[in-house]
């Protein structure tokens, strides 16, 4: 039967929380140098673009769900909410509002304003934008809605291992029965910085609050799938829920042909350590292998996430090899 061979993939890793994270690479034993997915630890950091009550002016009731201070800067300009030049002629015509205030200028453009007459969900608010737009980019329905689908943000040295926008992962939480599937739309800082979701993530993995306040501080094993999308990246669509999840089953669905299929569950419950330290799993996973031991705290809860999302419970803790 095949095996699943687990390796650390080099590189300065970091999450929030977290300022040294292990990244480890699963292949098949047959090709080992071709990863089918990366694994990981440490808590969600909550991405908030694309929601309609995502960024505003201050004074909103109720406020906005991030600091607008996320949404920007004078070197990059604006990048989480949409803009537009005061000179632009759709601006100029009235079609599209924006907020012009001086101290909102960034590199030519101040932030857009949502409009009943343009359909958009909450006038008042800002344009919250992702990447790529599926419409007119001063609409609001023309990005995904962080706070309803449910998305990763893709780092960009994680890109660079072969992952794409459109492939699917799983976030499962270690100290409660809750998982949550997503695929990657938005496109995060070409860092080594781990674990960036969506807002729906957030909340599925039960956090709540808002922008530096959100309640992450819960333990989080997340698994990526290498080259398991099935849209275009160039131009990534809402996608639903049971298709996201279908997706991952699938993935998963193909990690339980190996015989070694339950090291996945060991190796991620052993990876949980407290913020400001770093996840030594698959160190602690060959010394379980080797000389035996104690499972690993919240093995139980993890193995089960991974069970309901197809992963085979044919194989024990015990019986692995």
């Amino acid at each position: 039967m095949p095996t699943l061979l687990f390796s650390n993939q080099p590189g300065n890793w970091r999450g929030v929380d977290f300022p040294k994270l292990s990244l480890t690479r699963i292949s098949w034993d047959n090709a080992p140098d071709n990863p089918i997915a990366f694994v990981f630890f440490g808590h969600i950091n909550v991405d908030f673009d694309g929601s309609s009550t995502a960024y505003g002016p201050p004074g909103l009731t109720p406020p906005p769900d991030d600091d607008l201070s996320n949404a920007g800067d004078n070197v990059k300009g604006w990048y989480g909410v949409a803009a537009a030049s005061a000179d632009d002629p759709l601006v100029q015509d009235g079609t599209i509002l924006i907020d012009k205030k001086p101290a909102l200028l960034k590199k030519g453009k101040y932030p857009i304003v949502q409009q009943a007459k343009n359909d958009d969900p909450n006038p008042g608010y800002y344009v919250s934008s992702t990447p790529h737009a599926l419409g007119p980019y001063y609409r609001q329905d023309s990005y995904i809605d962080a706070s309803q689908v449910a998305f990763g943000a893709l780092s960009g040295k994680l890109k660079a291992l072969g992952v794409n926008l459109g492939d699917y992962a799983l976030a499962i939480r270690h100290d409660q029965s809750l998982q949550c599937p997503f695929y990657f739309v938005d496109s995060g800082a070409n860092t080594y910085a781990l674990g960036e979701c969506s807002h729906k993530v957030g909340k599925e993995l039960g956090g709540s609050g808002r922008a530096s306040h959100f309640n992450n501080n819960f333990p989080v094993s997340f698994i990526v799938f290498v080259e398991s999308g099935d849209q275009d990246p160039s131009a990534i669509v809402a996608a639903p829920a049971d298709k996201i999840a279908a997706a991952v089953r699938s993935q998963m669905t193909a990690l339980s042909a190996a015989i070694n299929a339950h090291d996945l569950a060991l190796l991620m419950a052993f990876n949980e350590v407290l913020p400001n330290n770093q996840p030594q799993g698959k160190t602690k996973l060959e010394a379980y292998k080797a000389h035996g031991g104690a499972e690993p705290k919240n093995l139980a809860t993890v193995n089960a996430g991974l069970q309901a999302y197809g992963l085979s419970a044919a194989r024990t803790a015990t019986s692995a090899t």
